[in-house]
């Protein structure tokens, strides 16, 4: 994209600012992770910045689940701007009683729209010391719960739930279909 994700913007509010209104009415504790820190610090809230640089969305996902006070923790990109309450409402069901809580769609695994448990850290911690940064690859040693598209037939919409923003041409199809939230 050339340009930092969070701070598109749709109807004059940017990524970042959509999905903490979203993710501030589910949860009592919010945190930013990123890599560059700096950037977010007019939103007020804890910014979590990666120990080691280069390790991508992994160590982002390491060091927030650190970083929380809550034993399990909704993680999200920060370039999926049609969040929906009532689904990540519905993932949630599952939280407790696995590690990981991750949609399932034809599409593939949404690992960055995912509920994970502080379980889940020493696996992620093994993968990150042997560079492997894929985050789905420390799964099979966690309790997953794989939410396929079936469980989720109630919700009108994955694609657009789902969406994020990878490429200028994704970007200029959403600012086509925006629907305020």
């Amino acid at each position: 994209m050339k340009k930092d994700k969070a701070f598109l913007e749709i109807e004059g509010q940017s990524l970042a600012e959509r999905s903490l209104k979203v993710l501030k009415t589910l949860f009592p504790e919010v945190l930013i992770s990123s890599n560059r820190p700096e950037l977010f610090t007019q939103y007020e809230l804890p910014v979590i910045g990666d120990e080691v640089i280069g390790r991508g969305p992994l160590e982002g996902l390491y060091q927030g689940l650190k970083a929380a006070k809550h034993d399990v923790v909704f993680f999200v990109a920060c370039d999926m701007p049609f969040l929906e309450i009532e689904l990540i409402r519905f993932l949630a069901r599952w939280s407790l009683d696995y590690d990981v809580v991750v949609p399932k769609l034809q599409s593939g695994l949404h690992p960055l729209h995912a509920f994970y448990h502080r379980r889940c850290l020493s696996a992620i911690k093994n993968n990150l010391e042997a560079d492997r940064l894929k985050i789905i690859d420390f799964y099979p040693v966690c309790s997953a719960k794989y939410v396929d598209e079936k469980e989720m037939g109630r919700f009108s919409d994955l694609t657009k739930a789902f969406c994020n923003v990878n490429t200028p041409e994704e970007w200029s199809h959403i600012n086509k279909t925006i629907t305020p939230i």
